[in-house]
């Protein structure tokens, strides 16, 4: 055999051993932990009931922030996002998830579902996702939690608004790691949560449900 040939074998041999042990590698590679949100459960039992149906759309949020990555940001002008943790879908699906169950935990609505349902609804609910991070800044080692949402309370069918406000809430992380960042957005958007079902039955003009 040329020796120019069995070299160049052994090249080839050694090139498929190596793909190969990198193929495993990808293969073994543990997934990166997934997280979630959990809705706000106990309402007071004096929370108004309206005899009403309401739908609830996926916010606007932007791309940068609208993903399965955590987002966080170290100044103003700047975001990035945690390597070792994802959400289990996109933010802004994450918080119109959370709002319905809030609405259907507390009672206040005859039927509430997304506005992927087709319900003929008497009221939607859109929002505008203006922040969901994990902020830091020079003077503390850990972040804050940042979550904003614009929302507006839509009247069916006459598409007409009702009301409209900004929502906010913040909740510092009780450490810089991953699990305590994602309690805080959790204790952060349950109190977003809150807020917005307080709102629009403070905004919503029909008399209470018979029981």
């Amino acid at each position: 055999m040329n020796k120019n040939v069995a070299v160049l074998r052994c090249l080839v041999f050694a090139l498929v051993a190596l793909g190969a042990t990198g193929c495993a590698k990808l293969l073994t590679e543990p997934p990166r932990p997934l997280y979630r949100l959990t809705a706000p459960a106990n309402f007071p039992a004096a929370t108004r009931h309206v005899a009403a149906q309401l739908t609830i759309g996926v916010p606007y949020a932007p791309v940068a922030i609208d993903t399965t990555r955590i987002a966080i940001s170290r100044s103003p002008v700047s975001l990035d996002y945690l390597a070792d943790g994802d959400w289990t879908d996109r933010a802004s699906a994450l918080v119109q998830t959370e709002l319905v169950e809030a609405f259907e935990n507390s009672r206040a609505f005859a039927a509430v579902g997304p506005d992927s349902l087709d319900l003929r609804a008497d009221f939607v609910i859109q929002g505008d996702l203006r922040h969901f991070e994990a902020a830091y800044d020079s003077a503390s080692a850990t972040p804050v939690v940042w979550i904003a949402l614009a929302v507006k309370l839509v009247k069916v069918p006459e598409h007409t608004i009702l009301a409209e406000t900004l929502i906010s809430a913040r909740e510092p992380a009780a450490a810089n790691a991953t699990p305590d960042i994602v309690l805080a957005f959790d204790k952060a958007m349950a109190g977003v949560a809150r807020q917005v079902v307080d709102w629009t039955l403070a905004n919503t003009p029909l008399p209470a449900r018979r029981r």
